[in-house]
């Protein structure tokens, strides 16, 4: 992950902890979502970097990898559910799309300061 995204990352993660002083469930459903978020990232780059290593890709390639990653997806809301006086289940799932966020709020950022 370039550099510029890891710290918009960071700075997300932090604002979204800070909601723990509202709620600490809602701070811990956060770090729950944001810890599976970067764990995905980081099999996602793992696997495709090993498939394009490779040089061979088939229609089927990534079927389990997929479904590994929709596994812990849900794994990651299923516990949020059932342990609600743990975590927040609505900001567990704010947590998963954390690295949509910060994509999002990086180019917003920089399409600005090219046309500003």
């Amino acid at each position: 992950m370039p550099k510029e995204y890891r710290k918009t990352m960071i700075a997300v993660i932090l604002l979204g902890l800070l909601s723990g002083f509202a709620d600490i469930t809602y701070a811990s459903g956060y770090a729950l979502g944001c810890a599976a978020s970067v764990l995905l990232y980081i099999r996602n780059d793992r696997f495709w970097s090993g498939v394009l290593d490779s040089g061979s890709a088939t229609k089927y390639t990534g079927i389990f990898h997929f479904l590994i990653n929709y596994l812990i997806m849900a794994g990651v809301l299923l516990v949020s559910a059932l342990y609600p006086q743990f975590f927040n289940i609505f900001t567990c799932a704010v947590g998963l799309m954390l690295l949509k966020i910060s994509v999002i709020i990086k180019e917003t950022i920089l399409r600005h300061r090219k046309e500003g």
